[in-house]
């Protein structure tokens, strides 16, 4: 049997498993059940698999064979949202919902595990299923998977999708290039003297240089950074204060910041500790600047990868996305690129059939269309058969 007959085979075990999933998601670090049941499925299919790091769960086809290696990688968490999607499989864990496609990613990899398995002994090589963990808080996760990967001898290629929910299903993008931006936090904290409303001059307020200070560092990618260099800095947060009548000691302000260029954003954040510490002096106060790792690499497609993979997209009756922007969205499947050649894509996944449903992600009301699921895992298990032989 071919892998499109597999999958289609398999199609009906892929959407009852990516229901179960939606309707238990766990968030980032605690995917205690979604990591188990995936072990179970990998045990039932005869595929040996190891816990790696924090429950991430790589499986092996083909374990120890010679030839070529190529690891498929699925993220698993879910996200502290209260779903609003009136579905038979609607979360039962309160607050949590798998609002961004990672029920149909999981549950797509396992469609591939599965389909894969059937045809092993076709295979000239090994498949490693990688089901990763805490992927909406960036980076320890793929780290985790990419180390094991190393420790194994490393593999030739590495294929990702996400699902896309404003695309129809069908449409499947594979850029060449930057695809995804990077995504690095930030935190400012100003410090003042705090003291009494009525008597300003007697306490350094932190507001106002706080404020100052937001403005400024909004406007780096437009005063002082390359501007064929695309970065966005969006300050999203700033607190500071307690009462109307009490002049803080501190005020805090958070953002992140996305990136194209490995490294602009330690250049961007040393300008911001250049225009912070600067601009709070001129108060009378002070202010530190620290970085938060959250996504540290763009997602850079290799663009031989890219191509076969668009050739193949295309002979399987995929519409393929023309060349477009790259997202200012972030992904940590890029520290698998920044190690091994391969590609992440995006597969069309709107869902026009529930009322009231959002093709937005990380909204309440996100849902997709099943039929994308099949589409997703004949797409790459046939790359990953392909390239085996």
């Amino acid at each position: 049997m071919t892998v499109k007959e597999l999958v289609l085979q398999n199609e009906s075990y892929i959407i009852e498993m990516r229901r179960e999933f939606h309707m238990y998601p766990e968030l980032s670090y605690q995917e205690e059940r979604t990591s188990r049941r995936i072990g179970e499925e990998l045990t039932k299919m005869g595929i040996p698999f190891e816990v790696v790091g924090r429950r991430n769960v790589v499986g092996i086809i083909n374990k120890g064979k010679a030839g070529k290696k190529i690891a498929i990688r699925a993220d698993i968490d879910a996200l502290p949202v209260c779903e609003e999607v009136d579905v038979p499989f609607k979360s039962k864990n309160e607050g949590v919902m798998h609002a961004c496609g990672h029920d149909g990613h999981a549950a797509i990899l396992l469609g591939i595990a599965k389909s894969l398995q059937e045809l092993k002994d076709e295979l000239n090589g090994q498949v490693f299923l990688c089901f990763q963990v805490a992927e909406e808080v960036g980076g320890g996760g793929a780290d985790e998977i990419v180390d094991y990967l190393k420790e194994q001898g490393g593999v030739d290629q590495v294929i990702g999708t996400h699902l896309m929910g404003q695309l129809p299903a069908g449409i499947i993008a594979i850029p060449d290039g930057p695809m995804m931006a990077g995504n690095t936090g930030f935190k400012i904290t100003v410090k003042g003297v705090g003291g009494h409303g009525s008597r300003p001059d007697l306490a350094v307020d932190p507001l106002r240089p706080a404020c100052d200070i937001l403005l400024k560092v909004q406007a780096i990618p437009v005063n002082r950074h390359d501007p064929f260099e695309t970065v966005v800095v969006s300050p999203c947060m700033i607190h500071g204060g307690t009462k109307n009548n009490i002049i803080p000691e501190t005020c805090e302000i958070e953002g992140n910041l996305r990136f194209f260029k490995v490294g602009d954003d330690q250049a961007v954040l040393e300008v911001m500790r250049q225009i912070a510490q600067n601009t709070a002096a001129a108060y009378g106060a002070t202010a530190e600047v620290e970085g938060i790792l959250m996504a540290p690499n763009p997602v850079i497609n290799d663009s031989e990868a890219a191509t076969r993979g668009r050739e193949l997209a295309a002979e399987l009756g995929f519409t393929v996305a023309p060349p477009s922007k790259p997202a200012t969205g972030s992904d940590d499947y890029a520290n698998f690129l920044v190690d091994f050649k391969g590609f992440y894509c995006i597969c069309g996944a709107h869902n026009t059939e529930i009322p009231g449903t959002s093709g937005n992600h990380h909204n309440p009301n996100f849902a997709i269309d099943e039929k994308a699921l099949a589409q997703a895992a004949e797409f790459m298990g046939t790359y990953a058969y392909r390239f085996l032989q």
